[in-house]
């Protein structure tokens, strides 16, 4: 009786399965010798080898595990086809085996692409993911393996390989740090194919993923997406300053897929909403949502019509807004107000109305707000050309802010530090910034 060892049987059936294919019509090691073709050895230093060459890195190219590799791999350096030799990948610590062909192999190589040619064969998308077939690349994908695939294509960045379901690592490739490398295009064309139901539940797995990793924007993209509307409002009424300190266009994109929001939510969300729309620059969104707001607050939404007129430019029609109002000298109205009068050139005046909210703030023991007046000195400051006096406002700043608030002070340092000649410095904020 003949004893089969398990891996080689499954290798044997995996080849026959895998080469009867219509999307794989070469063999494993036609593919191999066709990946490495691509890649001309230009650069002979030790530290220097592409992570595409290495055993890892065309598994993952050509979605194959790395144990099939590895005995394809062994199987044309005994044949003389290739040859290996050990050095740094570029970006990397650790000495690896990297893998070229032979004049012997690449004459081989060529033969593969003269035959392709011939029987019709196209060969980049068994090269290239990005260049397969949707249905034919989903249709590949065992069912056990498609919802593992799904959620890394919802997801926007990469994450650790080992925080998604097991799957085979052709199925989803990962780079020499162990983080998930899918391109976009491949992400699209998957996406493309998918039942949206299951989408949805692929982008409500994410959204649990960042919970855990406690990223804000991730979690509030995946949410909206997966349509958990409560649960995006929620976590907006939960992190709304830092929402407000790190909103840009992103954020706001995000944040127009949002509808439908309820009752017990809506001022919350919909400010949130209105300060993305106005930092965008999106004034007809922006416009649209501060007539809402004013349905169930109108002094909230004259502050908003006054900060989208300050982005326009109308610094004298939002500081004729705040001085409209029926309720004035607030926190927020003044700090507004500071604002028009340092664009318009008075700075004086916005600086006594900014000196004043400081001292009643010190006077109470309160601090909180106490970064934003801070803040809008230093951009008084600047308006007039002091940056000196700007960078020693935003300092202050710093040691008063929350982390969120940091990240917005360090940008703008970034900005005073550079107008001052002090370009490291600025690198610098600018680093921590983000």
């Amino acid at each position: 009786m003949l004893i089969f060892n398990c891996s080689i049987l499954k290798y044997i059936l995996y080849t026959i399965i895998v080469n009867s294919h219509p999307m794989t019509a070469l063999t494993i090691a036609e593919r191999i010798m066709l990946h490495l073709s691509r890649y001309e050895l230009a650069d002979e230093s030790e530290f220097n080898i592409n992570w595409d060459l290495t055993q890892d890195g065309i598994a993952s190219s050509l979605r194959i595990s790395r144990a099939h590799g590895s005995i394809e791999l062994k199987k044309l350096k005994e044949s003389g086809k290739i040859d290996e030799r050990h050095g740094h990948v570029k970006g990397g610590k650790a000495r690896k085996k990297s893998y070229h062909l032979t004049p012997v192999g690449m004459d081989q190589a060529k033969r593969i692409k003269v035959y392709a040619e011939k029987e019709g064969i196209d060969i980049m998308p068994l090269l290239d993911l990005k260049r397969c077939d949707p249905c034919k690349l989903w249709s590949s994908v065992d069912e056990e393996h498609r919802d593992a695939l799904g959620l890394a294509c919802v997801l926007r960045c990469s994450v650790p390989r080992t925080d998604l379901p097991d799957a085979p690592k052709n199925v989803i490739p990962s780079d020499m740090n162990g983080m998930t490398s899918l391109s976009d295009v491949v992400k699209k064309n998957v996406l493309g194919v998918a039942d949206p139901e299951r989408i949805r539940g692929w982008h409500s797995t994410a959204a649990d993923l960042w919970l855990d990793k406690n990223n804000v924007r991730e979690r509030l993209y995946h949410l909206i997406c997966a349509e958990r509307v409560k649960d995006a409002c929620r976590l907006i009424m939960n992190e709304k300053e830092t929402l407000l300190n790190d909103v840009d266009d992103d954020i706001s994109s995000v944040l127009s897929k949002l509808n439908d929001i309820p009752e017990r939510y809506f001022i919350d969300v919909i400010s949130v909403k209105i300060t993305g729309a106005v930092k965008a620059c999106d004034t007809v969104s922006a416009k649209t949502m501060i007539a809402l707001l004013k349905e169930k607050n109108e002094e909230l939404g004259l502050l908003y019509s006054a900060d989208l007129e300050m982005r326009k430019g109308n610094n004298l029609d939002a500081l004729d807004i705040i001085r409209g109002m029926k309720i004035t000298n607030t926190f927020e109205t003044d700090i507004r107000a500071a604002c028009a009068l340092g664009r318009l050139g008075k700075q004086k005046e916005a600086t006594d109305i900014l000196m004043r909210m400081k001292e009643r703030m010190i006077a109470s023991g309160t601090v909180d707000g106490l970064d934003r007046v801070y803040m809008q000195m230093a951009d008084v400051a600047a308006a007039s050309g002091d940056h000196d006096s700007s960078i020693r406002y935003l300092t202050k700043a710093l040691s008063v802010t929350t982390e969120s608030g940091r990240r917005k002070v360090y940008g703008l340092l970034s900005i005073s530090y550079d107008a001052t000649g002090m370009k490291e410095k600025a690198a610098e904020c600018f680093a921590r910034s983000h």
